[in-house]
């Protein structure tokens, strides 16, 4: 009976809030936990694949293309249910609501940037373009030293993983964005995002 009551309150809380770009409400909670649970034996990168975007000037698609995800409240139910069903866990509406909550009115970013030197990406800029309008990061999590990346003959690079965060009330979910981050090298890198596309 708990579960029952407790059920049609989140439904009553969510039925109408606007998460991450796409309305939330039980039957999508219900359908991102089954796209977690059923692909759970998908590789990471084929699971993530529809919240991708590679950088604008990337010539070929490997592993040090530089690529950005969008950690819509869909995606961030479907890999909590992906990480649970992987670890043999219930997946319950409770867990979802509690994911929910932790990126309330926020827009993640996990971003993968390559830079020739440790430090490249430390006091980077980061912003979204839409429309006429620029917004700045409200939050931005970026190592100050980048992982070494050995490539073919001998050379050298760095690989920084990032996570940049903004209100999402600044952001408009009806028109495609440009994440765009300029590094410390004076580099910029930008990922393209349709958010209508995007659950």
């Amino acid at each position: 009976m708990r579960f029952i009551v407790l059920t049609i309150i989140f439904s009553v809380l969510f039925i109408t809030q606007t998460l991450a770009i796409s309305s939330i409400n039980l039957d999508v909670i219900k359908e991102a936990q089954d796209y977690g649970n059923l692909r759970n034996k998908d590789s990471l990168q084929e699971f993530l694949l529809p919240w991708i975007s590679y950088e604008e000037k990337a010539e070929k698609l490997n592993g040090t293309t530089e690529r950005s995800y969008l950690y819509t409240s869909y995606l961030l139910i479907a890999t909590d249910a992906r990480e649970k069903s992987l670890n043999g866990h219930d997946i319950a509406i409770l867990d979802s609501e509690e994911v929910l909550e932790n990126y309330s009115g926020l827009l993640s970013f996990s971003t993968v940037l390559f830079g020739e030197k440790e430090d490249f990406a430390k006091d980077a800029s980061v912003i979204v373009k839409q429309d006429n309008n620029v917004i700045k990061a409200y939050q931005m999590i970026i190592p100050a030293e980048g992982e070494k990346v050995h490539l073919d003959k001998g050379q050298t690079i760095f690989n920084a993983q990032c996570y940049f965060y903004f209100f999402e009330k600044d952001i408009m979910p009806d028109l495609p964005i440009i994440l765009s981050v300029r590094t410390t090298d004076q580099k910029e890198h930008n990922f393209y995002f349709d958010l209508e596309k995007i659950k």
